[in-house]
């Protein structure tokens, strides 16, 4: 302020959303973490077993977060999601060697010989190791298309995968070290309590929907059948986007004058009209304006184009998309200016996709200028008035009013003057000159010659400048002809051709369907030979993308019959794990639908999250059906399947409510700031977890019974 610059630090601040996001979210997190530790002693009903399977989550998270912090990564909105959705997955590590520990000291103090308790620890842990392991790399695996996308999607989810993947890792380290030193620490054969109350009732239900299925087999399957191609089937129908709209409160005003050449200071008048307008709305903070961009930068624009940056009070009690709305009827007040309003990230990410603030971009390919122009105005003729689109527009490239100045060479040549002379002239005269520099203080000033406002701002008196030369001062009118022309004031091109652009946004309608009604719509037109069409933007990344993930889900469902075949010493229990992953997606497409979520990234996230729970859960039990003939010489029968069902029901439990618990703050905080992909994938999970813990509950012990029976026999050597 010294030097008479004011600086106003809350204009232009996207750091104010992402404080937000970070809050919400911990807030989230540390609500989730009380719910936890309450459902594992309501399971356990034993404070040493819950605190030890407790512990593991912040040794994991803590593990992970070293991890992440080595890698150059932060802890950010989508790395602490990513941390939410493995709770399941770090307390079940936990707990199944815990169980398996109090189960075999149990066993163990009933010997008349009792092995020594570290012994009988460590046994009991390598026991489960195997599956754990197999099943840790499954979830891994399901991961990892997300991991390595390059779409901008993958860029988001990226960090949500990769947190996931190390807190998993961690997990197992932490289920294989720390939790068997803890357990010999702190637990003996007096902590392994029997079956009270409502888990007994909890085992009893879980016999009777075993044996219902069993008796109603074909039924049950049939049923499965049908829901889950309903599901699958229902899933193209399901509005889908490219990316949330993230409810950040700030607003990206972009305004353009319909004809180039409007200054600098008629823009700055019209903006503050602009900006008293927005300040009126009660629930904004503050409203500022940038007109142009600097000719020599990157990213070039005349005063004919501003941009305001508004945010919203962040106490405001109104929906954003109404804000939005109001921002747009600002914006018809004023006719010959071009308004397009955008959230700042939405702004950006559209800009990095398509070269323009909107969804989708049409360009418009040609040679001749006037002819795009004309296929332009065809395009957004025959898109007006479809349902969804929104913010249509066509900036044509009109021509820039200009004064084109023509030398007289014989003129120039009679008075002693070259081109350069006149050039000089002109450019000191109207853009400056630095002729030396001077000091204010301790700093260095450039001085610069130039004509005074009044001078440059007329441009009738353009014609009696004076050119200096050796035989005296020359006006400019006595050498050169002057007229006024119009030039573009810029002519875009990709790949070496030039375009038009149609733009608009996309609002209460799949983003899909809205463009393929438009692309139907432009198929439909006669445009002038020599023209082709291309749509850019949200659309054509998404179609990418889902290409992509498409392509590496199968190299990752490869890799996990690859793991399952080496997990199953019975190959048919292979396909019973495959088999069983689509019937989760019922209760998941059922909360997508249920709530309108839409087919979004948080959504397609949570699906797989889903498909990696399920997962974990089934091979978990099959390998304990395996061990139990195989290890213990049970008999495959009806009585080893509710045994095996029965001894898993609590981890599998356990693992669905942690995992409930953890993400309900952000399933029931969706509309918070920063939880625009959380909240989505949050329901989502839920929705899938209830179905597809339902099925390895109920469901695979009976198909494991039907179909991979098999007498014991002895593990292999």
């Amino acid at each position: 302020e010294a030097q008479g610059v004011k600086i106003y630090p809350a204009l232009h601040r996207p750091a104010n959303f992402i404080e937000q996001a970070l809050n919400s979210l911990e807030q989230s997190l540390v609500i989730a973490a009380i719910l936890i530790l309450a459902i594992l002693y309501l399971f356990l009903r034993d404070w040493r077993s819950a605190f030890i399977t407790f512990l593991a989550i912040p040794l994991s998270l803590l593990a992970a977060t070293v991890v992440l912090d080595r890698m150059g990564q932060s802890l950010n909105t989508m790395t602490l999601g990513g941390f939410a959705v493995a709770l399941g997955v770090l307390v079940d590590d936990a707990i199944i060697g815990i169980e398996n520990v109090l189960r075999r000291l149990s066993e163990n103090a009933k010997l008349a010989d009792p092995r020594p308790r570290l012994s009988v620890i460590r046994d009991a842990t390598l026991e489960v190791r195997g599956p754990v392991v197999y099943a840790t790399l499954v979830v891994i695996a399901v991961f990892l298309p997300q991991l390595f996308s390059t779409s901008v999607q993958g860029h988001f989810v990226g960090p949500l995968a990769l947190a996931f993947i190390l807190a998993v890792l961690a997990s197992l380290g932490v289920a294989l070290t720390a939790a068997p030193a803890l357990s010999a620490l702190m637990l003996n054969a007096r902590d392994a309590h029997a079956d009270f109350g409502w888990i007994l009732r909890l085992k009893d239900w879980q016999r009777r929907g075993i044996e219902g299925a069993r008796k109603n087999f074909r039924l049950v399957l049939i049923a499965l059948g049908i829901l889950t191609v309903v599901a699958i089937a229902v899933l193209p129908f399901l509005q889908s986007t490219f990316m949330p709209d993230f409810r950040e409160g700030h607003f990206v005003m972009q305004v353009d004058a319909s004809t180039p050449g409007m200054s600098l200071e008629e823009m700055a008048a019209v903006g503050r009209r602009i900006s008293a307008e927005i300040l009126a709305l009660p629930y904004i903070a503050t409203a500022s304006q940038q007109i142009g961009r600097a000719e020599m930068g990157e990213d070039t624009s005349g005063p004919h184009q501003s941009e305001f940056h508004i945010e919203m009070k962040p106490d405001a009690q109104v929906d954003q998309k109404e804000a939005e709305d109001a921002l747009r009827e600002i914006g018809s007040h004023y006719p010959g200016l071009q308004i397009d309003v955008r959230t700042f990230l939405g702004d950006r990410i559209d800009e990095s996709l398509t070269g323009a603030t909107a969804d989708i971009s049409v360009k418009i390919f040609g040679d001749q200028l006037d002819t795009l122009d004309s296929a332009a105005h065809q395009i957004v003729g025959a898109l007006g008035g479809t349902e969804g689109i929104t913010d249509l527009q066509f900036k044509p490239q009109s021509g820039t009013p200009t004064l084109a100045i023509q030398l007289d060479a014989a003129a120039l040549a009679a008075n002693g003057l070259k081109a350069g002379d006149v050039l000089d002239a002109v450019q000191s005269d109207y853009a400056g000159a630095t002729v030396g520099q001077t000091y204010a203080g301790v700093r260095a000033v450039n001085v610069v010659l130039l004509l005074p406002p009044g001078g440059r701002d007329r441009p009738e008196l353009l014609s009696s400048l004076l050119i200096a030369g050796p035989l005296g001062p020359v006006p400019l009118a006595q050498v050169a002809r002057i007229t006024p022309t119009d030039t573009r004031y810029t002519v875009t091109h990709d790949g070496g051709q030039r375009f038009d652009a149609v733009t608009f946004n996309v609002s209460g309608r799949s983003l899909q369907a809205t463009v393929n009604e438009a692309k139907d719509r432009v198929a439909a037109l006669k445009l002038p030979a020599g023209v082709y069409v291309e749509f850019t933007g949200e659309a054509a990344a998404q179609e990418a993308a889902q290409l992509q993930m498409l392509l590496y889900t199968g190299f990752a469902l490869i890799l996990i019959g690859l793991i399952l075949f080496v997990c199953f010493r019975w190959r048919v229990h292979t396909w019973l794990v495959l088999v069983n992953l689509p019937f989760s997606l019922i209760g998941s497409v059922a909360a997508i639908a249920a709530t309108g979520v839409g087919l979004s990234l948080g959504a397609t996230v949570g699906l797989v999250t889903v498909f990696g729970v399920s997962a974990r859960n089934a091979i978990l039990l099959l390998a304990h059906y395996e061990h139990l003939v195989d290890n213990e010489g049970a008999d495959w029968s009806a009585v080893t399947v509710l045994r095996g069902a029965q001894e898993r029901l609590i981890p599998i439990l356990m693992t669905a409510a942690v995992t409930a618990l953890g993400l309900m703050p952000l399933a029931l905080g969706m509309n918070r700031p920063g939880q625009e992909i959380e909240g989505p994938m949050a329901v989502t999970v839920l929705g899938g977890l209830v179905s597809s813990t339902l099925l390895n509950l109920v469901v695979l012990p009976a198909l494991a019974e039907r179909f991979g029976g098999r007498k014991g026999r002895a593990p292999d050597a």
